[in-house]
Order: C-alpha cells, then structure tokens, then sequence
C-alpha cells in the first residue's frame, strides 16, 4: 500500500534532515585535520569540497518539496531543530580554512579595552615600540596567538563600527574566546529566523520556506564553523524590512531606516536598500524626511567613527579593501578584462572597474525603484534582486557574501541564486591548488564553474518570464478587443 502524497513529502523532510546532520558530522569530523598550524597541501580540501556540494544538493531537492508539504507543527519544530543542531556541531569543530574571526577577536578586545581599531594596526601592538603604548602591547601579549594570527596585521581594521560594538560584547563574555563570539553569532541567527518566521506570516506561506536559510549548509560552514560576522547584519536588514512594511507610521518608517543605517555599521553593503525602502515615501514628505533623517544621522556617526581609518593611508584597513580586494569573482574579472584593455585607463584599472560595477548597480537600483513596490511580495522581491545584484558585481564574492541574499530568497526562490548553495564551496578549491603552486588554475579556470551555471538559468529565468509577460499582455488585448 502506498503511503498518502502529504505523509510521502514529510517523510522526505525527515529523510533530508537526517542526511544533512550525516554530512554535518562529517564535516566536524574532518574538521579535526584542518588547523591553523597544518599546511592545506595535506589537508582533505577535495574531500570538504564534496560534502558541501553533496549538503548543497540535499538542501536544493528539499526546497522543491516546500508547496506541497503541509507545514504541521511537529515539521516545523523538526526543521527548526535540525538546524540548530547542525549549528552546535559546527560551533564545536575546528574552523576550516578560514582565520577572519580572529580580527574581530582582536578588534572586540581593543574595543573593550578602551582603545581605538581603526588606529590600533595588530603587527604593531605585537611587536611595541615608541607608536604603541604600554597598555595595548601588553594587551596583545594577553591575546596570546590571537593578535599573531590577525591576517593582513599591517592593516588596521576594516569592520564599521557598529561590527567593533559586537566584537566587544564577544569580549566582555569571555575574552579572546572564538566560542563566545560562535555564541553572539548564534542569538543574531535565532533572531533572523524569528523575524523570517514573521515575515512569511505576514505573507500567509508555510513557515517551511524558512529552511532556505535555517538548512542551508552555507550558513552553518561560513557562520558557525568559519564565524564569519555576517550573520550579524541579517536580524537588522530584516528588521528595517519588517518596520517598513509593518505600518506607514512615521515612528515605523523612522525605525525602519534607523535599523538599516545599523546594519550599514556592520557592514556597508545595506545602504543599496535604502532607495528601496524610502520609495513608498515619496507621497509622504513628512514621513520621507523622518526616515532619511534617521538613516543619515546614524550613517553621519558611522562615517564620523571611521574618519581616522581615512587618515591612515597604506595602513587603512577601510581603505586597502575598498581599493584592492578582489577574490572569487567572475563577473568582475570580466569587467577587468575589457577596462584593463582601454587605452587611456593605465594604472587605474582596478579604480575604474569598480566605477562601472558600481554603475551598473546603480542602474539596477533605478530600475528596482522607479515605480512603487505593490505589495509585500514585491518589495521583497525587489530588496532580492538588488542585493544578488550587488553579490554577483562584487570584487569579492566569498561564499559568506552569499548569506547576504539568502534571507531574501526565503521569499522569492530563484533557483538560478539557490543553485549558489551547491557551487559556491568550490571556492575552496583555491586553497589546495595555492598549497601546489597552480592557483592560476583556479583563478582562471574553475571560478567559472562557480558562476556560469548561475548566469546560463538565470538568462533561462528571464526569457521564460518575458515569454510569460508577452502572453499575458497578448490574452489581455485580445480579451479588450472581444
């Protein structure tokens, strides 16, 4: 006898949820043969890369099950449980291939200790001398191997902020502890998905189409065994989201604007989402000025904070990565390749490249914002688009920028973005094929694996919603004409 359509579907999710707890364990388990000490030509990178893939690919399959499962109260609470389950293994593993955490380890003790990141270079306080005071070289010696593993320790921090105010609170914890940073970072993800949670209430969707963030094996690798900070930025993002479309009150407005200048001092990329959200203001002056002026008050102290960084020069951390960083990137490199080629660009290639990636997200934004949003689902909609936008021009596409747009997704699934989840971890491909010397081939060679895929469904996506535009306005003018 053949078990009911819906009991089939549940049975699936219980079935994905075990396997990516398997692949969990798995990942933890390995994670004991990466260390910061263990040269990455004997590590079991091909062997970590798989397993993403292969969590990638279950996270996809169960997505498509999401409309015709019934979201039941015991499925939810399974969903909501594997996934923090997942998180509290990758908190207790080994990170792999990744050391960002130990910048804001360093950073949240400078904070703490009264002293400025945005002046305090690490290499400097480690090694003293007459530019650094008694008090933060001795400060680096308490830091033990934190300070002496910052990477790029010639540079001085790059985080805003309002990044180094959660650093600090990881500090005040318990000092230079990577697992009560893990543990700041897990209450700023619990609270993304309760407002995920609230968003698609709001919405009237299963509450199952939370896992697109809750389950996705990004998330736990690049936020619970990599601790990358951006998981910080999300609860704001989405609280500016949710004040927005809460009410057209000025205080709610205000709020809203108010929360993404916050999450603009983490870091900088929410600005794109403020033409957004301030668009359905335009018919209300009063409301309008309330929200800009919440949103550049707290962006004026944000830069204000970051004016020494400026200052530094070759040491500005700020600076360095606005100016330099390129990593992962694709569509990017494209646009390098045709600048690099202009006869009048010379030296000021990388400058000008990211002059036209900014150009066009700017257009993207204009195009986005032209018209009011109607409805919930369109703005979300549209906040997707412009921040996959702003990910895919990026310089930088690390596999935890992805975790920008994945929120958002929760809400308009694109298989062609969602198919991200199972590529980006050949990324870290690169760190085996630098421990042999042949980087290049990733560089050049296998980035695109990555990012071609996404583009080929991604122009399927569009021609097939063109198709489906032109037939609808065809049946609407024929019906005007009847």
């Amino acid at each position: 006898m053949s078990l009911p359509p819906k009991r089939t579907y549940s049975i699936e999710w219980i079935v994905a949820g075990i396997v990516l707890l398997f692949l969990g364990a798995c990942i933890a388990l390995l994670s004991r043969r990466f260390g910061y000490e263990i040269n990455h030509a004997q590590s079991p990178i091909r062997l970590l890369v798989a397993l993403l893939i292969a969590s990638g690919a279950v996270h996809l399959l169960i997505l498509t099950r999401i409309r015709r499962t019934p979201a039941n109260s015991w499925l939810v609470a399974w969903m909501i449980g594997i996934g923090v389950i997942l998180r509290v293994g990758a908190m207790f593993s080994e990170p792999i291939l990744e050391d960002d955490f130990y910048r804001y380890l360093w950073d949240g003790g400078v904070l703490a200790h009264g002293f400025n990141p945005f002046t305090s270079v690490p290499e400097e306080a480690a090694e003293g001398g007459p530019k650094v005071s008694e008090e933060l070289h001795a400060l680096a010696l308490d830091s033990g191997a934190v300070v002496q593993r910052v990477n790029h320790p010639w540079l001085a921090t790059c985080y805003p902020p309002v990044a180094q105010l959660v650093f600090a609170v990881a500090h005040f914890a318990a000092p230079w502890s990577l697992t009560a940073w893990r543990l700041v970072l897990f209450a700023f993800d619990f609270v993304t998905l309760l407002l995920l949670f609230a968003l698609l209430r709001r919405l009237g969707r299963s509450p199952l189409y939370a896992a697109v963030y809750w389950w996705c094996p990004l998330v736990i690798k690049e936020g619970f065994n990599s601790a990358h900070m951006d998981i910080a930025i999300l609860p704001f993002v989405l609280g500016a989201v949710w004040f927005s479309l809460r009410s057209e009150r000025i205080r709610d407005q205000a709020a809203a604007l108010g929360l993404l200048g916050l999450a603009a001092g983490i870091k900088l990329w929410p600005v794109v989402l403020a033409p957004l959200l301030l668009r359905p203001l335009f018919r209300k002056p009063r409301a309008l000025a309330a929200a800009s002026a919440a949103f550049l008050g707290v962006l004026g102290i944000i830069v204000f904070a970051l004016i020494p960084s400026f200052r530094l020069g070759d040491t500005s951390g700020f600076l360095a990565y606005g100016q330099r960083w390129q990593m992962n990137d694709a569509l990017f490199m494209a646009i390098m390749w045709v600048v690099r080629r202009l006869p009048w660009v010379g030296a000021h290639a990388s400058l000008v490249a990211r002059g036209v990636a900014a150009g066009i997200l700017a257009l993207i934004i204009g195009l986005a914002v032209r018209r009011e949003p109607r409805g919930i689902d369109d703005m979300l909609r549209r906040a997707m688009w412009i921040t996959a936008a702003l990910f895919l021009l990026s310089p930088t596409q690390f596999p935890w920028y992805y975790l920008w747009v994945l929120p958002f997704l929760v809400f308009a699934p694109r298989p062609s973005l969602l198919l991200l989840t199972a590529l980006l971890p050949l990324y870290y491909l690169r760190f085996h094929f630098k421990a042999l010397g042949q980087v290049e081939y990733f560089d050049y060679g296998i980035v695109w694996l990555e990012y071609v895929p996404v583009w080929c469904l991604l122009a399927v996506e569009g021609a097939m919603a063109f198709a489906h535009r032109k037939s609808r306005i065809k049946r609407q003018f024929q019906c005007g004409t009847a």
